[in-house]
């Protein structure tokens, strides 16, 4: 009997330690690619829906969590995708970047399809103010104020909203920046009208002092010199039609199914302690891209998941120079500023790079704070407190920075 009692002990004691299983959309190990695997919910605080400790994934505008019973299969797979990967990432900054006040955060709310705008007197904006889809938003605490009428007060703690997807037509999205043929030639113009203006002064100096060693008219050299010059802007005009050749028809993007979106909102989050989370520039989303993409452990965030996002990836390697054009908010979903600290990693070293990345929000200011002085100034700060030879890495960091074309 009781080696009876015994075994049904031990089997309870598995099954209450067990951690439920859900189908969850990763990354393969090393690769864009993405396949569903069965992965256990770690830090669930309930026994039958994703409420855990540290996350509460839940539709819409509710506050109850969507149970593990839910009919929709696909909302089952998002919830089990968000919650999951937000678990990592924050294990990835307790455990990796040591910062163990992240214990402490109060519950994030993370909310499934919503598409209402964030409205910082009132939590939600109404349903009809221009819905949102296809992206992700972090936002701030706040509760409102004492004016809203007492059936619309409300109080919320950070949160996590991962909208629904929606096929537009990628010719509505509006001016989307130059496509990657016109920024390839923006990277050479600036060089071939060095040249030609070398080349018209070397001339000008043989037609003056060498004649007669010259075999042309000085006229038919600046004719070709001309020539060439308009033939580069022609072809560089012409580029900027050819969008077609580089978008898709429709543009579409499930945040909630795109694994370094999670953890870019999760580093929101953590970096809000300087950073708003509520303003959009292209230094603040390098700095989410930065840490996403050392999470993702990829050259590439972002990559198309088929069926969910055609999204254009970001590459941690871009190679671009600097134009004023990235300092634009517009241009804040782009990556020359997750290249930027990426290329400060691989100087400094992954560990060093990575403290002083983190290190240099402490001197940025979210809305002034651009790539150029604000950004570059933060990491030669950074670097003066967590490099190892600060002298030398901030050389190092320098020749990087003009490699960068600043």
């Amino acid at each position: 009997m009781n080696i009876i009692l015994g075994i049904i002990f031990a089997l309870s004691i598995s099954t209450v330690n067990a951690h439920p299983v859900f189908k969850t959309l990763v990354r393969k190990e090393g690769s864009i690619k993405t396949r569903i695997e069965n992965k256990e919910m770690l830090h669930l605080a309930s026994s039958h829906s994703f409420d855990g400790k540290y996350f509460k994934i839940v539709l819409k505008k509710s506050n109850e969590a969507i149970t593990f019973n839910h009919q929709d299969p696909n909302l089952l797979l998002k919830a089990a995708t968000v919650y999951y990967h937000l678990n990592k990432s924050r294990d990835f900054w307790v455990n990796q970047m040591k910062l163990s006040h992240l214990n402490e955060f109060p519950k994030i709310i993370v909310r499934l399809e919503l598409t209402n705008q964030f409205d910082e007197f009132g939590h939600f904006a109404n349903d009809n103010r221009s819905p949102q889809f296809n992206n992700a938003l972090s936002i701030p605490e706040g509760e409102t104020p004492e004016w809203v009428p007492e059936d619309r007060k409300d109080s919320w703690n950070k949160e996590i909203w991962f909208r629904p997807v929606k096929n537009i037509p990628t010719k509505e999205l509006g001016d989307l920046g130059p496509n990657p043929l016109t920024v390839s030639l923006m990277a050479l113009e600036n060089p071939l009208i060095d040249y030609i203006q070398n080349q018209f002064n070397v001339r000008l100096i043989e037609e003056f002092f060498y004649p007669s060693y010259v075999s042309r008219p000085l006229h038919e050299d600046l004719i070709r010199y001309a020539g060439t010059y308009a033939m580069m802007k022609l072809i560089l005009h012409g580029s900027k039609y050819a969008d077609r050749l580089f978008l898709d028809k429709y543009y579409y993007l499930d945040t909630a199914l795109v694994p370094e979106i999670a953890y870019h909102e999760y580093a929101h989050i953590v970096l809000s302690d300087h950073l708003e989370m509520s303003h959009s520039t292209p230094v603040n989303e390098g700095m989410a891209d930065y840490f996403a993409a050392i999470q993702a452990d990829t050259r590439k965030i972002y990559a198309k998941v088929p069926g969910h996002s055609n999204a254009r990836s970001k590459d941690t390697q871009e190679k671009k120079k600097y134009v004023h054009w990235d300092e634009s908010n517009r241009m804040a979903t782009a990556d020359f500023t997750l290249s930027v600290l990426w290329d400060v990693r691989e100087a400094l070293g992954a560990e060093i790079g990575d403290k002083v990345v983190f290190h240099a929000r402490n001197f940025l200011n979210t809305k002034s704070s651009n790539i150029s002085e604000g950004l570059l100034r933060a990491i030669l700060l950074a670097c003066e407190l967590k490099c190892e030879v600060p002298r030398r890495d901030k050389l190092i960091l320098y020749e990087t920075f003009t490699w960068k074309g600043f």
